[in-house]
């Protein structure tokens, strides 16, 4: 069967050169009705620019981003005068864009250019800028990925396979906090390499220049920038904005800075999805363009995986209706061959060089059991204690997701082509690891896959049929079926072991949490090993220590744990709530305590803040009340309030010499009860003239279980000699 396209057609299409493809790509989209509208900076007639505009509005809002920006850099201007230049630029570009977005008057076109350029580069300079100061504040690598990569690279530089060798080093290397590592069910580290090669061969170039400081936060957040510029470029005239602010969300931005790798993809993804579909009407280099960036982007990180076979099944779908099921198998093979063969080329000589470590190293984020977390469905388990008793259904529900929403949108092509690049998000929704940068990584190449494909129905040369397929329904029907099935078996499978929390050890002022006791019963029907650990703000910290308590709990058994914190890190403040988690590796599950408040009350100081010189012998009071957590007064009585003194000197702590409420010289804390309106009062006298303040704070004691709570500001008072 002939190739779709008529020899004359396809002789057209060779003579385009890439950017006459990219114009054409415009020149389609208006012909289609996607561009539609200017924007308010587009040279056009007075009647244009007073109309109320999708492009207007988005400038608008990319005005208020270039604001944002200034205002987010006007934070380290103490530190570094010099920024005061960029805040007041980037202020007053935001205003000045929102006006000249509204203004009445016809603007021409070059200058229209110039300064939506400017914008552009604006933006993408404040972000490299606030990245640098962000380093600066907390150089340390933010995650075990950004580490292993460029490890992998170091390594390699000295002819070290890094499938084959641990990457535990990485952490002291790059400073990685505990709470970045990657957990195992039974609380061991992940310590392999866990990404394809291109992931830390990217790195190679700028490490033979030298480059090594920094190097992986660097290449993550020009990769980001890079972004921003590709999806700025390659979107209709009035989405343009879009990659502005949608660039600069907090969400994309502390990722790309934080050490999340997926920003590296991020260009290689855009380009591989612009137009995706015209892959079934080109031939040639230039058809190569799609699927060698993402057989590339898929040489970076496992997500683009899931993007491949929505990309693939459509090209098969348009060519099936074009020219037949010779045609598709032909053309989606075509893609699929191209695409697989450019993910190998960074990956061949290691798979030559030890082809078990690296298949087992790109696996190990699907096949090793590590710790569930993240945003997606998985919270209910974590936080609501529903279900949790089978990991595995997790992973077979997410198996159930893929399979049915590509069957679905399969069936029902053309309907959900917008939603190819962006389908991998719901499916990874249903994963047992949903972190955020899965949901929100493939948005940007999404929204330019969207704004790039041909609409239902219409072809540079042949109509293609918007009707689905006629059994779609049935296809709809049994997925539907399907997902319900795999959420029950994920609900009703609950978890195994009932955890109480039964007491609390702090650290006192430093006011956090050092050590737990749990009692655990175990209700399933199997003996379980729990390995221990804490959830606070959605965050699962690095595995306590146990002291007491069995390995192996049987079942139906009961036993009291003593859980100790391994690291500062891992400490939950006890001005928050947390919770204890019990993992199970053999079979995986997880278990969870109630949520646990240690503060449910607070004190604030009156007055905050003494500033005059109390001479010695003159008494002060200070008041002590008693509020819950929206700061509102508790009517208590007969509270006992704490009030401790202490001298923060610079060579450590030193004892306060001041009386209060007529105790010994120096005594602390010192205890006092608060009335009917919930204040305890103090009344505070120096006995000398001291060189540094005296510090006063007060604090609640928890009447069951000791530990100090509730901690009110600290307030220094200087005392002088008198007169």
């Amino acid at each position: 069967m002939a190739h779709p396209l008529e020899p004359g057609d396809r002789a057209r299409h060779a003579r385009r050169s890439p950017g006459r493809l990219f114009r054409s790509f415009r020149r389609e989209d208006e012909a289609l009705g996607i561009v539609g509208v200017g924007l308010g900076l587009d040279g056009g007639t007075n009647s244009q620019l007073q109309a109320p505009t999708i492009g207007k509005a988005w400038w608008t809002v990319a005005g208020l981003t270039v604001l944002m920006w200034g205002f987010q850099l006007f934070g380290f201007v103490d530190q570094y005068p010099i920024i005061s230049l960029a805040v007041v630029v980037l202020v007053f570009w935001g205003l000045a864009t929102i006006v000249a977005v509204w203004q009445p008057y016809r603007v021409s076109a070059p200058l229209t250019k110039g300064l939506v350029a400017t914008t552009l580069c604006l933006t993408v300079g404040a972000f490299v800028l606030w990245s640098y100061l962000q380093v600066i504040a907390a150089p340390a690598y933010g995650t075990d990925e950004i580490a292993f990569d460029q490890f992998a690279a170091q390594l390699l530089q000295h002819g070290v396979n890094p499938y084959t060798h641990s990457m535990a080093h990485a952490f002291a290397l790059f400073h990685v906090s505990p709470n970045g590592y990657t957990f195992l069910l039974n609380g061991h580290p992940v310590t392999r390499l866990s990404y394809p090669a291109l992931s830390f061969l990217f790195y190679e170039p700028f490490l033979l220049l030298g480059w090594s400081t920094q190097l992986a936060v660097a290449v993550n957040v020009f990769a980001w920038a890079a972004g921003i510029v590709l999806m700025f470029v390659l979107l209709p005239r009035q989405m343009r904005p879009l990659a502005i602010v949608v660039g600069s969300f907090a969400v994309y931005i502390s990722y790309a800075v934080g050490g999340v790798t997926d920003a590296l993809f991020v260009p290689l993804l855009i380009g591989a999805v612009l137009g995706w579909d015209r892959f079934v009407t080109e031939r040639g280099p230039r058809a190569w363009r799609g699927p060698v960036l993402l057989g590339l982007a898929m040489a970076v990180k496992q997500t683009p995986w899931l993007v491949f076979p929505f990309i693939a099944g459509g090209i098969a779908v348009e060519a099936y209706r074009l020219g037949g099921r010779r045609a598709a198998w032909r053309t989606s093979g075509r893609y699929i061959g191209i695409a697989l063969a450019a993910f190998l080329v960074p990956n061949l000589p290691f798979v030559v060089w030890a082809p078990r470590p690296w298949l087992t190293g790109v696996l190990t984020p699907i096949a090793s059991h590590t710790v569930p977390a993240g945003q997606g469905l998985i919270g209910l388990s974590l936080f609501l204690g529903i279900g949790g008793g089978s990991l595995f259904a997790y992973s077979l529900a997410l198996v159930v997701v893929s399979v049915a929403l590509l069957a679905v949108y399969l069936a029902t092509y053309p309907a959900l082509k917008p939603w190819a690049v962006f389908c991998p998000s719901l499916i990874l929704f249903f994963s047992a690891r949903s972190f955020g940068s899965y949901l929100v990584t493939l948005l940007p190449a999404a929204i330019v896959a969207t704004a790039t494909v041909r609409a239902a129905g219409a072809s540079s040369t042949h109509a293609i049929s918007a009707r689905p397929w006629r059994h779609w329904r049935w296809v709809l029907g049994g997925a539907v079926a399907s997902l319900g099935v795999a959420l029950v078996i994920i609900f009703i499978a609950s978890a195994p072991l009932q955890i109480r929390i039964t007491s609390v050890r702090t650290t006192g002022q430093l006011a956090t949490v050092v050590e737990l006791g749990v009692e655990v019963t175990n209700t399933s029907g199997s003996p379980q090993r729990p390995s221990f650990t804490v959830e606070n703000g959605g965050d699962i910290s690095a595995f306590w220590l146990v002291q007491g308590g069995p390995p192996t709990l049987a079942a139906g058994a009961h036993a009291h744990y003593t859980l100790l914190a391994p690291n500062f890190f891992s400490q939950p403040p006890i001005t928050g709530g947390f919770q204890v988690v019990a993992f199970g590796s053999t079979p995986a599950t997880v278990s969870r305590s109630a949520s646990y408040l240690p503060t449910s009350k607070h004190l604030s100081l009156d007055p905050d803040a003494v500033n005059t010189i109390i001479p010695v012998g003159k008494t002060i009071v200070l008041r002590a009340e008693l509020l819950d957590k929206l700061d509102r007064p508790v009517r208590l009585a007969d509270q006992a309030v704490y009030l401790g003194q202490v001298i923060y000197n610079e060579q450590g702590l030193l004892f306060g010499e001041a009386i209060i409420n007529n105790s010994q010289v120096g005594e602390t804390p010192v205890v006092a009860y608060t009335n009917a309106a919930g204040v305890a009062t103090f009344r505070i006298r120096g006995t000398e003239a001291t060189a540094d303040p005296v510090s006063f704070e007060a604090n609640l004691v928890d009447s069951k279980q000791s530990y100090p709570y509730g901690y009110s500001q600290i307030v220094p008072i200087r005392f002088g000699s008198a007169g």
